[in-house]
Order: structure tokens, then sequence, then C-alpha cells
């Protein structure tokens, strides 16, 4: 019964757990066991570089430009160009004469107007009930007037009747920089815009420093798509005026079509710089913050993308593309309990989305909270019943949790499923070996080495199971590789030296106890105790 022993000694010298902590006595192979499939599949400290889903990497997508939302802009009310007049005194007014009806007519400060055109009245200018001698006397309104009436037009969203009188104010005063700005915001509530560009840039040579009129001409710009004068009278909209909103949301969509330009051309430094631009003049701008994010992870800047993504999201909370990407940028930090609660936002929207209920689970898997991953990853499995990914996840959950009867079915499954899914073969070899099933998780490391050849924990995992079955020259060839592919995985150097033990080459066993002593103290540890059969030295 040579194999029998052969055997149980090697249980005895190489039964450690790599990635849990090793102890002096008896332990279990140093076999990988995370598994996992999403963003990242998960293979112990080493991650698969698989993506999955459409919510696990973000979508490539090209940025779209942000045309100017408004239809029509708001007049003014606290400016110069909307003060009141009266006829006599020239006394300026408010907001306290009464609009009339649709035809204009008009409470003033001195009396009521008459005819329908509102342009004359009958009455004296001292408002007393005195009946006049001869014919009634005549008026002609002042520009201040004229301009007012279209003030009331304007605002009763009569813009077509708000030209007429804004050109009467002109032609009474023809250096009327607020009325020629008033004709101007008619015009572009009329979409017409080159006529508004018009008005704008003769307010803007009456009154050369004038913020509102800069702004309301880079509208008009924008409209006409205009990009570079647009960006021009913005900029020095809000150079004269920082606090001027409209100015300041106008620039905002320029730069944010710049960054859209430069995003689309692959020129993500500039795309960033534009981006932020926006995000700074309009810092509630979440579409921005959302492609500022894109860029940043173009460049492989996961932090950067990440608080980009998370200020996306807190400005739009239903922003669920931005969480979708988010739970990815948290997935790559490693930040799995962020990606918990931005995979939970993204499921709160969008329940019945295979993806995302599967990302949940692996994030929670990663997060250690492998009963609570359960429920997402049959719920995925639920949704979409050819998924291979989420039963393999199923069957990593179930692993961890040491239920490896459970984990079997889901995990036979997804190779079924899925026969080129390297993790599926890995996580399944696990099992079989749990299940002490040793030939058949053999031929599932092979699989996942022969699939995935630079993943150092399936390497590793082959090399124990070439050791289970005391093919010790394999198993040193396997973990050999193993540590070419990632020097200081201390779990495949012990498991090395064992090999070399076993396969009686002490001095190779030595080497690889030296190696452990500088990446792993405690592996050297025990490496040494089974070399030595004695305790190993105090430094």
């Amino acid at each position: 019964m040579t194999q029998p022993s052969t055997y149980t000694r090697a249980v005895v010298l190489t039964l450690i757990a790599a990635l849990s902590g090793l102890t002096y006595p008896l332990a279990s192979f140093a076999q990988d066991i995370s598994g996992g499939a999403s963003v990242l599949l998960a293979s112990a400290d080493v991650e698969a570089k698989l993506g999955k889903g459409i919510f696990t990497t973000p979508q490539n997508r090209a940025h779209a430009p942000k045309h100017i939302e408004k239809k029509t802009v708001a007049r003014s009310t606290v400016r110069a160009a909307h003060a009141r007049q009266t006829s006599d005194s020239g006394k300026q007014t408010t907001d306290t004469g009464k609009q009339g009806t649709d035809t204009g007519n008009q409470n003033t400060d001195t009396g009521k107007q008459g005819t329908d055109s509102g342009k004359r009245t009958g009455r004296t200018d001292d408002g007393l009930n005195t009946k006049p001698l001869g014919d009634p006397a005549t008026r002609v309104l002042t520009a201040e007037e004229y301009n007012k009436r279209g003030d009331n037009y304007f605002d009763n969203g009569q813009y077509e009747k708000a030209v007429t009188e804004y050109k009467e104010a002109l032609r009474q005063k023809a250096n009327y920089p607020e009325a020629q700005l008033n004709l101007g915001e008619a015009y572009f509530n009329l979409g017409r815009y080159e006529e508004a560009i018009t008005a704008e840039k003769l307010a803007l040579q009456l009154k050369p420093d004038w913020a509102e009129a800069y702004s309301d001409l880079g509208n008009a710009y924008l409209k006409t798509d205009k990009q570079s004068e647009a960006f021009e009278s913005l900029k020095r909209a809000v150079s004269l005026d920082p606090k001027e909103e409209e100015a300041r949301s106008s620039l905002a969509i320029v730069y944010y079509d710049q960054g859209v330009a430069a995003f689309n051309a692959g020129k993500y430094e500039d795309a960033i710089a534009s981006y932020k631009e926006a995000v700074n003049l309009k810092p509630d701008y979440a579409e921005a913050y959302n492609n500022l994010g894109d860029a940043y992870r173009h460049l492989d800047k996961i932090a950067e993308a990440a608080d980009a993504y998370k200020q996306a999201v807190r400005y739009k909370p239903d922003f669920v593309d931005a969480y979708c990407a988010l739970s990815w940028m948290y997935d790559k930090l490693g930040r799995y309990p962020e990606a918990v609660e931005a995979y939970q936002r993204v499921i709160q929207f969008r329940p019945d989305d295979a993806e995302a209920n599967n990302n949940l689970g692996y994030a929670l898997g990663k997060s250690k909270r492998f009963s609570e991953a359960l429920g997402p990853l049959k719920r995925a499995i639920q949704l979409k019943p050819d998924y291979a990914e989420a039963y393999s996840n199923l069957g990593w959950a179930y692993n961890n949790l040491g239920n490896y009867t459970s984990a079997l079915e889901p995990l036979q499954r997804s190779v079924q499923l899925k026969p080129d899914l390297p993790e599926g073969h890995f996580n399944l070899g696990i099992t079989y070996n749990h299940l002490l099933k040793k030939e058949e998780a053999l031929a599932e490391f092979k699989q996942a080495v022969q699939l995935k050849p630079n993943w150092p924990a399936a390497f590793n995992n082959l090399g124990v199971s070439y050791g289970t079955l005391g093919k010790w020259k394999e198993a040193v060839e396997a973990h050999k590789q193993a540590t070419t592919l990632k020097p200081d995985y201390a779990g495949a150097h012990y498991n090395l030296g064992i090999d070399y033990l076993m396969a009686g080459d002490k001095k190779a066993a030595i080497e690889e106890y030296k190696t452990l002593k500088t990446i792993h103290p405690h592996n050297a540890d025990v490496l040494y105790v089974q070399i030595y059969h004695k305790p190993p030295p105090k430094n």
C-alpha cells in the first residue's frame, strides 16, 4: 500500500492554505478558491481580466453634443431697459403698471390709454376728471413707453407684437441699447436667430461692456451652430459678470461640446480639460461629470473616474448609466462595499436586469458576504437562464460557504453553457477537489490554464491537483509557471517547495524557503519545518 502512504505524506506536507494563512498543523493545499465572474472574474489575489454584461464594462459610446436647451429666453425685470417713465414728469416707475388686453392696452401711472393701438390717449396728462376744452389732445408715446409696451407683450409670449413695439422705441430713440437688447431677445424667442444676433451686436455697439448682451449674443450663436463666436461672446459675458448664471450655463455647454469633440477624436486629455471647465462653470452638470469619468476611464485613471461618476449621481440621483460605470470603477479599485451600494441603486431602477444582479452578487462575494450573494445570483439566473457567468458565480459563492455539494450543479451548468469560460472550469475544479474527485479536478484546472494561460492561480491549483495524485514532476512544472507569472505568489512558492521535497530535490526546496523568507516569512517557517523537521530558527 505504497500509494496511500505517499498520499498521506503529501497531505501532511502540502495541504496548506495559501490565502487564509498558514499553520503548522495539518491544513489543506494552498489552493485558491475565490473564483467568481463579473467585471473582473475573481481568482484569489490575481484577477482575471474579463468583462461581462452591459453593466460591467461601461459602453464605449461616442459622446453626444449638447445643443442649447432653452427654446425661449426670459426677459430680465431688473435691468434699466425695462424701467417705466411717466409722460410729463419723466419719473421712472417699475412694474406697478397693470397690463391691459391682448391688444396691448395698459394702465400707466397717469391714466388709461384709449384706442386699441394704445399709442394715443384722449385724457389729459394730469389725470383729473375735468372735461377738456375743445378737441382731445393727442400725445405720442415716448421710446421708453414703447419699450414698456414691448415688455408687456414679451411677458405674455406675444413676441411678434413685442418686436413691433421695440422697433417703435428704436425709431424714436436710435441710441437705446436696452430696447435693442429686448428686440434681440424677442427675435430669439421667435427662432429668428440671425436677426437676434444683429440686434445684440447693435446693443453692444451702444453699450460695449454689457455682460447680458454678450450672454444673449452667445446664446443666439449657439442656436446657429457658430461655436467659436458663441465661445468668445460667452467668455466675455462671464469675464464681465462672473455671476451671470445664464452665461455660465451656456458657456458650460460650449465647453461640454468641446469635450465631446475631443473625446470622440480619442483626445482624452483635451476632453478632460474641457469637461472640467464645464463643471467649474456649472457645478451640478451631471452629464459633464459622467463624460469626464468616461475620459478618465479611457486613460485608466480609475480613481479619478470614480470620483467623477460619483459627482454625476450626486447631482442626478436617477442617472443609471453613471451608477453602472461607478460600480465598475469600484470593482476595479477593490472597493467592493461601495460597489455593492452602487449596484443596489442600479437594481432599484432596473430590477429585472440580469447583469446588474449578477454583479451585485459578485460584489457581495468579494465583500465576504457570500450568504447575501446567493439571492442576487439566483435572481440573475432566473432572469437569464443561459447566464454562464452567473452560474459560475453561484458556484463560487457556495464554494466559499463550504457547500461544495450545492456548488456542483451550477458550476457544471456554467461550463455546459459556456465551455470556454475559464472561471467556470476553475471553480468546478475547486469543487471536485473538495469532493475528492481528483481526476475530475485535474481535468478542470487543465482546461482553465488552456483557456487562460496567464492565470497564476489556475496554474497553482493545477499543481495542487497533480500533487494529490502523486504526480510531483508535473506539479513542479505547474507551480513554477505560477511563480513565473506572479513572482511574489507566496502560496505557489510554498507548494513548489513541497513539490521539490516530495520529488527528492531538497536543495531546490531550500531555495524556495529562501525566497519565502523575503516575501512571506510565515510560509517560510512552515516550509522550514517540513524540510528540517524542527522548529524554524528565531530571527
